[in-house]
C-alpha cells in the first residue's frame, strides 16, 4: 500500500551546472518522506527537450528562460519555476590575443544550437557591438555542445562558444594535448553587462514546471525549494556535488565538473523574483525577433 502513495516525479536538464541540482535532488531523495521520488533524464539537443514537454514526458525541466517563453507563448502554458543561471556561456579560444568580440571580426567561430540560447545571446552583442561589420564574423553551427568542443579541440576552428561544463571540459583535454593551447577568451555575461548597461542582468537558464503538475502549487513550492537547497548546496560543496553528477555524467572528468560549479556561481532566485530581470531581457531580444520569446510577452500566470 505505501508504494501507491509515492508520486513519482521526472526530472530532466542537459548536460550543463543548470542541471546538477536536478540530478542531486535525484540522488539524495530528500522528499521521500513527503510521498516524492524524483528521478533524472537528461536530454541531448532542443529538439528532444521540446519532445519531451509537449508529450509531458518530464515533469520538472531545465532550460534556457527564452524556450520557457516559447513554449508558454505557443500554447503550452508550462510555468517558469526559477532562474538559476546568469553566468555560464565562454567564449574558448586558440588565439592568445582574443581580448573582445570585436576581435572576432573575419573570422569563424563555432556555435551549438542554431536559434538558442547561445547564438541569440552572441548574435543580439555582435549586432550591437559590431553593427553592419557583424555579419564579418562567420558563425558555424555545431548539432551539439560535444561537437562544437570536438571542432575546436581537433584545431578545425579556433575558437568556440561553449557552456559550463563543456568549457571547463575542453581546458582540461587541452591540458592534456601540447598542440592545442586554449583559454577562455570572452565571458558573454561580463560582455552583456559593459553592452547593455540598462539590461545588465543575463538570466540564461532555469527550471520550469510542466504542464502535468503545474496547476500544483504546493508541490511546485516543494520542488523549488529542494532545487534552491541543492543548489545552495553544490556551491557550498562542489567536489560532493561533482561526485554525484559523475553519475549521470560519468565521461566528463571530475576536475571539470568542480570547475564548472566555480565558475558558474549558480544563484537560483524564483522567477516571480526575477520577474524585472527577465522581462528587461525579454524586451531586448524581442526588439531584434520577436520570433526569440514567442512573440509577445509571457502572461503574469507565466512566474512562478
Amino acid at each position: 500500500m505505501a508504494s501507491a502513495q509515492v508520486k513519482p516525479i521526472t526530472l530532466s536538464g542537459p548536460a550543463a551546472v543548470v542541471s546538477y541540482p536536478l540530478m542531486v535532488m535525484a540522488q539524495q531523495q530528500r522528499l521521500s518522506d513527503q510521498g516524492i521520488e524524483f528521478n533524472f533524464v537528461r536530454w541531448n539537443n532542443p529538439d528532444q527537450l521540446r519532445a519531451m514537454v509537449i508529450g509531458q514526458q518530464v515533469d520538472f525541466s531545465a532550460m534556457p528562460s527564452n524556450l520557457a517563453a516559447i513554449f508558454y507563448n505557443r500554447g503550452h502554458k508550462l510555468s517558469l519555476l526559477n532562474i538559476s543561471v546568469w553566468n555560464i556561456m565562454w567564449v574558448l579560444s586558440n588565439d592568445s590575443e582574443l581580448d573582445a568580440l570585436s576581435d572576432l571580426q573575419g573570422k569563424e567561430i563555432v556555435v551549438p544550437f542554431k536559434n538558442d540560447m547561445p547564438s541569440i545571446v552572441l548574435r543580439q552583442l555582435l549586432s550591437t557591438q559590431l553593427g553592419d561589420k557583424a555579419d564579418t564574423v562567420k558563425i558555424r553551427y555545431s548539432h551539439n555542445l560535444m561537437d562544437a568542443t570536438q571542432l575546436l579541440l581537433a584545431g578545425k576552428v579556433d575558437h568556440a562558444l561553449l557552456i559550463e561544463p563543456i568549457a571547463s571540459v575542453a581546458l582540461f583535454r587541452s591540458q592534456h594535448n601540447p598542440k592545442i593551447n586554449i583559454k577562455r577568451g570572452i565571458n558573454i555575461s561580463q560582455q552583456w553587462r559593459e553592452t547593455f548597461p540598462d539590461t545588465p542582468k543575463l538570466p540564461q537558464a532555469g527550471i520550469i514546471a510542466n504542464t502535468s503538475v503545474n496547476q500544483d502549487k504546493q508541490l511546485l513550492t516543494r520542488v523549488n525549494n529542494e532545487y534552491i537547497n541543492a543548489t545552495n548546496w553544490c556551491n557550498k560543496s562542489p567536489a560532493a556535488c561533482a561526485d554525484i553528477v559523475s553519475h549521470y555524467l560519468p565521461k566528463i572528468p571530475k576536475v571539470a565538473l568542480i570547475d564548472a560549479i566555480k565558475m558558474t556561481q549558480l544563484n537560483a532566485i524564483t522567477a516571480s523574483e526575477a520577474k524585472a530581470d527577465l522581462i528587461s531581457f525579454y524586451q531586448l531580444l524581442a526588439s531584434a525577433d520577436p520570433k526569440r520569446i514567442g512573440g509577445r510577452l509571457p502572461q503574469a500566470d507565466f512566474y512562478q
